[in-house]
C-alpha cells in the first residue's frame, strides 16, 4: 500500500470486545475512520507462553519461525501460540542493560552484562547464531563501546550504536562497523545531545529516532527535528514497529503511569493515541512476523503493601493484522 508521508487523514478507531477463553483468542477490531474499507484486529494467541512471565527481552522472526530471546533462553514458536525452549541460551545476560541484533538471518550478541546499576560486570564479547543452536564466538573482546541502555541497529548494511551511557554520563556520539567485532566512532556530538534509550527504525529508507521527540536522517550523521513532542507527557517503556506505512509505538506509558496503549503515525509527525486490549505494560517485546505485529511479555506497576512497588509480569502474546 502506498501512502503519502505528509497528506493522510487524520485515523480514528473504534473498539469491540469479544470474550474469551483461555484458549479462544481474544478480538478488538480497530476500525479506521477515514478509511471505512481498511481494519485491523488484536487477537490473543495465547494466555501463557509457556516461557516465564518476565519483560524487557526481544522477539524476532523470520518467515516461519517466532524466537522470543528470553532472560531464561531462547524459545521458539511457529505460530505465537505453543512455544518450545531451544538449547541455545541466553548469552548477553542482562537484557535491561544490553540487546540483542538481527543481521541477515542471525542474531548477534552485542556484549555481556552481569549485575545491576550500581554494581556489574561488562564486556566487549561478540557472538552470533545463525543455526539458533549454537552461539559462535565472533571475538572474546573487542572495542565495542563500553556502555549500555542503547539499543543497537542495522542501517545501510551496517551496526550502529547511537548515545547510550556508562557508570559516569550519557553519550551523543555515534559508533558503526560492518562485522561487529571491529568498531569506528563516526560522530562524536549529534544534535540531540547526550542520550540513552531512544529507539531507532528505518521508515521510507530513513533513519528515525524516537525518545519523546522524533528526529529523522538519510544518513545517520545529519539530524532534522520532526517534532519535538510525540504526545503529551514522557512516554516510556514502548517498542517499535515499522508495519503497514505507519510507525507503531507498542506499549505506551506515560509521566510513570502504566498503559495499554498503542501511538501510531504516518509520517513521524503527527501521532495518534488508542487503547488495546491487552492490560497495561512497559518493556514490551514486538515484531513483524507473517505480515503482523507481534506482542508478548512487560511489566505492569501498581501500589503495593508499605509503600513498596508490587509489578505484575506477563507472559501472553497478541498479534495484531489488518483483516
Amino acid at each position: 500500500m502506498n501512502r503519502s508521508l505528509l497528506t493522510l487523514p487524520a485515523l480514528v478507531f473504534s473498539i469491540f470486545f469479544m470474550l474469551i477463553g483461555s484458549q479462544t483468542p481474544a478480538k478488538q477490531n480497530l476500525h479506521w475512520g477515514e478509511f471505512p474499507n481498511v481494519q485491523y484486529v488484536w487477537s490473543q494467541l495465547t494466555t501463557n507462553a509457556g516461557f516465564p512471565e518476565s519483560y524487557n527481552f526481544q522477539l524476532f522472526a523470520d518467515d516461519h519461525r517466532l524466537w522470543a530471546f528470553h532472560s531464561s533462553g531462547i524459545w521458539v514458536s511457529t505460530n505465537g501460540r505453543t512455544w518450545q525452549k531451544t538449547q541455545l541460551a541466553n548469552i548477553v545476560k542482562n537484557q535491561a542493560f544490553l540487546d540483542y541484533l538481527w543481521f541477515n538471518g542471525s542474531v548477534y550478541a552485542l556484549g555481556t552484562f552481569e549485575g545491576n546499576i550500581e554494581r556489574f560486570t561488562q564486556t566487549g564479547q561478540i557472538a552470533r547464531t545463525s543455526d539458533f543452536k549454537n552461539w559462535e564466538i565472533l571475538a572474546r573482546d573487542s572495542n565495542l563501546p563500553r556502555r549500555f541502555f542503547y539499543h543497537p541497529f542495522v542501517f545501510q548494511n551496517k551496526f550502529w550504536i547511537i548515545g547510550g551511557e556508562d557508570a559516569h554520563r550519557k553519550y551523543g556520539d555515534a559508533w558503526v562497523s560492518r562485522d561487529a567485532v571491529h568498531w569506528t566512532k563516526v560522530a562524536d556530538s549529534l544534535p540531540f545531545g547526550d542520550r540513552a534509550g531512544q529507539r531507532f527504525v528505518i521508515f521510507k529508507e530513513q533513519l528515525i529516532m524516537l525518545a519523546h521527540d522524533v528526529w529523522i536522517s538519510s544518513d545517520g550523521l545529519e539530524w532534522t527535528l520532526l517534532t519535538p513532542k510525540i504526545t503529551e507527557g514522557d512516554i516510556f517503556g514502548y517498542s517499535v514497529e515499522v508495519f503497514d506505512d505507519m510507525i507503531w509505538l507498542i506499549g505506551c506509558n506515560r509521566s510513570g503511569q502504566f498503559r495499554s496503549e498503542v501511538l501510531y503515525s504516518t509520517d513521524g509527525i503527527t501521532w495518534k493515541a488508542e487503547r488495546a486490549p491487552w492490560s497495561p505494560r512497559g518493556g514490551v517485546a514486538t515484531c513483524i512476523f507473517n505480515n503482523q505485529i507481534i506482542m508478548t511479555g512487560g511489566k505492569y506497576g501498581g501500589p503495593g503493601i508499605a509503600g513498596q512497588t508490587e509489578f505484575v509480569y506477563n507472559n501472553d502474546v497478541w498479534a495484531l493484522k489488518r483483516q
